[in-house]
């Protein structure tokens, strides 16, 4: 069954992980979408490690997966954990959803400590090592004041049409006592925040803090619902140069319009070829500019409408909307013709979906 987590589905959830298991990429995805361009991550001290977090505890068992994990390890030892979590739609509960996976994480880093100074030792106890517990809690806990977590950090990357609009940290999924706001106050204190770390792409700016195909790709996408601007950004930048195969072929997976697919698929097989491109270009803006005389012809008719019905009246506003999303041109025109005849709003309103008789 195809997967529906976060909004992707199928293909292209299975196609946007391999595309950021790149390490080139993944480094650039967290140097360019968190440190300001500033580059943190190495590629060559980046590896995948398993997405499934888990944890198991008599008969409580728990499993969560994350998109994409990679470790990174710094002069041969493990440093770092840098998870990925792409959405396509908002989850409202998000930021416990990450501090669950991420507290899943350090409860296995902790297991594996406790199992490693257990085998330890029982080692010392048999003469085949040094003392491994210091003092009564070492040895009751089996946990050493010198063991160390490796830290797990998240990155939410959002590739909605809207901004995010759910909570970006837990208190702000929290009902903290509002008749005392004093109290309330110094229970946030208490609580810890959790803040999510999130790369809207809806809404980001800074598109050059990306160093890879990245930059394109993501600036692309975020114009994909403004045709004019993604055709004059594939115009005016040397897109080509930057955009692999890969990158094509995941753009066009993501874009959800015939149109733009098309056009990208043409960049990418023509990206040497000048004089093609420009007649691609042509071609698109071409049937870009006809869509929008089609469009403005169809407000035009809905105006019309609500015009002649105003005569009567004041329009209703779910009347108004359910004229202005009327997107069939012939139904337009009859509904024209049915206003022209029509002995008032309530009239028209009840012969809308009738077929219209000359």
């Amino acid at each position: 069954m195809a997967s529906c987590k976060g909004g992707f589905v199928g293909k292209e959830d299975i196609g946007l992980k391999s595309y950021l298991e790149d390490a080139r990429r993944y480094a650039d995805l967290w140097n360019g979408g968190v440190f300001r361009g500033r580059q943190m991550l190495k590629p060559a001290r980046l590896r995948i490690i398993n997405p499934v977090l888990s944890s198991a505890d008599g008969e409580t068992a728990l499993e969560k997966s994350s998109d994409l994990v990679m470790m990174q390890d710094k002069s041969g030892q493990q440093f770092a954990i840098w998870a990925v979590e792409n959405q396509k739609t908002v989850d409202y509960g998000m930021p416990l959803r990450i501090m669950m996976k991420e507290a899943l994480e350090y409860n296995r880093q902790l297991k594996s400590i406790i199992r490693t100074n257990v085998r330890k030792d029982k080692l010392y106890r048999e003469g085949k090592g040094n003392r491994i517990f210091v003092d009564a809690g070492e040895y009751l806990y089996k946990v050493r004041k010198q063991d160390k977590l490796h830290p797990i950090v998240t990155l939410v990357v959002y590739y909605g049409e809207e901004k995010w609009q759910g909570a970006a940290s837990l208190h702000e999924m929290m009902d903290f006592d509002r008749a005392d706001p004093e109290m309330a106050l110094e229970i946030q204190k208490l609580v810890p925040e959790y803040p999510l770390h999130i790369l809207d792409l809806s809404c980001f700016q800074h598109f050059e803090y990306f160093k890879t195909e990245l930059e394109p790709f993501f600036s692309l996408y975020q114009k994909k619902n403004r045709k004019k601007e993604f055709v004059e950004y594939l115009r005016n930048r040397k897109v080509s140069q930057k955009m692999d195969e890969e990158s094509w072929d995941m753009l066009c997976e993501l874009i959800n319009s015939r149109e733009l697919k098309q056009l990208t698929q043409q960049m990418k097989k023509g990206k040497d070829r000048e004089e093609e491109m420009s007649c691609a270009f042509d071609e698109f803006m071409y049937e870009e500019r006809e869509e929008a005389k089609r469009e403005g012809k169809k407000a035009g008719k809905a105006e019309s409408i609500i015009d002649l019905l105003e005569e009567h009246g004041t329009v209703p506003d779910d009347l108004k909307k359910e004229i202005f999303a009327q997107k069939d041109l012939m139904v337009l025109k009859d509904w024209l013709k049915m206003a022209v005849k029509a002995s008032g709003i309530e009239d028209f309103a009840s012969r809308m979906n009738e077929p219209f008789v000359k």
